[in-house]
């Protein structure tokens, strides 16, 4: 019964959104055969937020059929935890035993409730409107263009679409969070500074959490623990011995786990490599991991000092950003062309200065943007060093108000230049 519903919901979903994907790869075969297209394309009306609340009800079904939770017999609450707007767009995931125990129990009001999560909600919407949205100026400019500028510059620019893609992101989960505080309701954080991650697999610890975590309960240890994950790890250990057949299973789950979340954010083959690209980083990570260690001991370098992490820190977010070529290009040809375009032309006339990197960006503009940008890198520093709450509790109440008056003065009075308002958030997923 329940595989049953759960082949039900998810293929609604999956003939909704990757119908045409799935067209256009028969095409492309057709095509080695005949120029004629086998079949055609579809028109989907796609629901909004379809993708989220599609997970949201496998994650219900398979954890009534686990037994993690009695089922919910009154359908307006089962309902109102399925519809729940804050969340119906970009997350977070929302587990049902999670989120119905703060919905559906008493709630009163409360002023510093209301102060705090109405302080949360206009940083947001300055971290999208005076971060993210003033940032893909300067992205759209170089990129839609990207021949015309020098590889430092191509770089330099997904270092800013990195920045902006977190900024716009994180920005609405704290628009959600704290509208949701003011209605003395809790949402799961979906962000742990991830940029401050030393490792690609810490990053995708720290990333878009709740997803992770749901791919992690519901395909990683299924598909790992499977009778075929079992076997694979077997003959891997008779094969290749005891390290391989422990690991083979979660090789074999990853696979599984990188390829949905490729196609998750985007029916594209550009986001199968670039969530393959993730994979094989993480997997070369824990299959070499007992050299890497051995060679760290031999050179006498302590995994520890400050000097080591911060180089860490610096490698993932390269990484990171070499990995964005892929999610953000449209096919995987423009993807492979504006890579070699920043290799091969390394060249610095041209770029115009400081100014220059920051193409079709004004001086405000540019200014506003730097300043938010070490906004959010100090917020960001405190909470990873645990500070934030105290200072976040314990700043004099005139310093709060000053800070909420200054970024609704920002919000007003600069976020309309050169920023298209119309445009909406850049991770939503329908």
């Amino acid at each position: 019964i329940v595989a049953i519903a759960v082949v039900i919901t998810m293929g609604i979903w999956g003939v909704l959104k990757y119908a045409n994907f799935f067209i256009g790869n028969v095409n492309a075969v057709g095509h080695l055969f005949t120029d004629a297209d086998l079949l055609q394309p579809v028109k989907f009306l796609l629901p909004l937020g379809i993708s989220f609340y599609t997970f949201n009800a496998v994650g219900y079904l398979v954890d009534i059929y686990r037994t993690k939770y009695r089922a919910e017999h009154n359908f307006l609450k089962f309902f109102t935890y399925m519809s729940f707007f804050p969340h119906i767009i970009q997350g977070p995931f929302s587990r049902y035993d999670r989120l119905s125990s703060d919905l559906f129990r008493k709630h009163t009001a409360s002023f510093d409730r209301l102060r705090f999560g109405a302080l949360r909600m206009c940083w947001g919407y300055f971290e999208k409107i005076i971060i993210a949205d003033k940032i893909g100026t300067a992205v759209r400019t170089v990129f839609q263009e990207y021949a015309s500028y020098s590889g430092i510059h191509i770089f330099f620019t997904m270092i800013l679409y990195c920045i902006q893609l977190y900024a716009d992101f994180q920005g609405y989960m704290d628009i959600v969070c704290g509208l949701c505080e003011m209605l003395d309701i809790e949402l799961d954080e979906n962000f742990r500074q991830p940029y401050f991650a030393r490792s690609i697999d810490e990053f995708w610890r720290r990333w878009h959490l709740t997803l992770g975590t749901w791919f992690k309960d519901y395909i990683f240890y299924p598909v790992s623990f499977s009778k075929a994950g079992q076997k694979l790890g077997r003959w891997a250990r008779r094969k290749w011995g005891a390290k391989m057949g422990k690991l083979a299973p979660g090789y074999f789950a990853m696979l599984f786990v990188w390829t949905a979340t490729g196609l998750w954010h985007g029916a594209n083959w550009t986001y199968v490599i670039w969530g393959w690209l993730n994979m094989l980083a993480i997997l070369s990570t824990m299959q070499f991991q007992d050299y890497y260690d051995r060679a760290k001991a031999r050179l006498g370098i302590r995994s520890q000092g400050w000097a080591w992490q911060t180089l860490l820190v610096i490698k993932t977010f390269l990484l990171v950003c070499v990995f964005r070529f892929f999610s953000y290009s449209g096919d995987l040809n423009d993807a492979v062309q504006m890579i070699l375009h920043s290799l091969t032309h390394v060249r610095t006339p041209g770029i115009g200065g400081f100014h220059g990197l920051f193409a079709g960006m004004n001086d405000s503009g540019i200014w506003l943007c730097l300043a938010g940008v070490a906004m959010l890198l100090t917020i960001d520093i405190l909470k990873e060093k645990g500070y934030w709450t105290k200072v976040r509790t314990n700043a004099p109440y005139v310093v709060r108000v000053l800070l909420w008056f200054a970024l609704l003065f920002l919000i007003l009075f600069f976020g309309g230049d050169q920023n298209d308002l119309t445009s909406g958030f850049m991770y939503a997923i329908y």
